[in-house]
């Protein structure tokens, strides 16, 4: 694949982060104010809207899965750099290509098992126990969704860490929201 197009999709998954960023934080919201209106029927009528920890437990989990193609793109799971940084800039980008090569494997790995649980309750027809008897397969598809994603922002990471490990490329720079002030320096 030519360098240019290696840019787009860089900077395609760079708007995507920051739009699943975006909504995350809505989510964040939303599942708030459904977690204060389960105090507020309870605390005040004595009765329960039923839906509360449920559909809280969907959106943290949408939440981290939008947070997760940020946390990518902007250089931002949790990692030990110690050894890292007293390497050279094209040693520390050949073991970064390594491991963002290590992260799409896993990626892979837990989409083809989220996969297999949404379709198996597409399949079934599988609802929630809940009171809601919510279709599964609904807050399922985030999962799939993001690990698909999460996979090919990481081999595109891989692949322009390798070629910057190789000399062909500059070292990739992490995206950074505007107001973001705690990144790391790199070089």
């Amino acid at each position: 694949m030519p360098a240019s197009k290696h840019y787009r999709v860089g900077r395609w998954l760079d708007k995507l982060g920051r739009g699943a960023l975006s909504v995350s934080a809505y989510m964040l919201l939303l599942m708030m104010v459904l977690m204060c209106a389960e105090i507020a029927a309870r605390l005040f009528f004595k009765t329960s809207i039923q839906i509360s920890e449920e559909y809280s437990g969907y959106l943290f989990t949408w939440v981290s899965m939008g947070g997760f193609l940020y946390a990518q793109r902007a250089d931002r799971f949790l990692r030990v750099d110690a050894l890292r940084n007293i390497l050279s800039v094209r040693t520390r980008a050949a073991i970064d290509g390594l491991a963002s090569l290590a992260g799409a494997i896993l990626s892979l790995i837990l989409l083809e098992a989220t996969w297999d649980t949404f379709y198996s309750s597409i399949v079934f027809e599988t609802t929630s126990m809940q009171y809601s008897e919510t279709p599964l397969y609904l807050p399922q598809i985030v999962m799939p969704v993001g690990f698909a994603l999460l996979a090919i922002a990481f081999l595109h990471t891989a692949i322009m860490q390798t070629r910057a490990a190789l000399g062909r490329g500059p070292v990739p720079t992490p995206l950074q929201l505007d107001d973001d002030y705690g990144q790391a320096l790199h070089e």
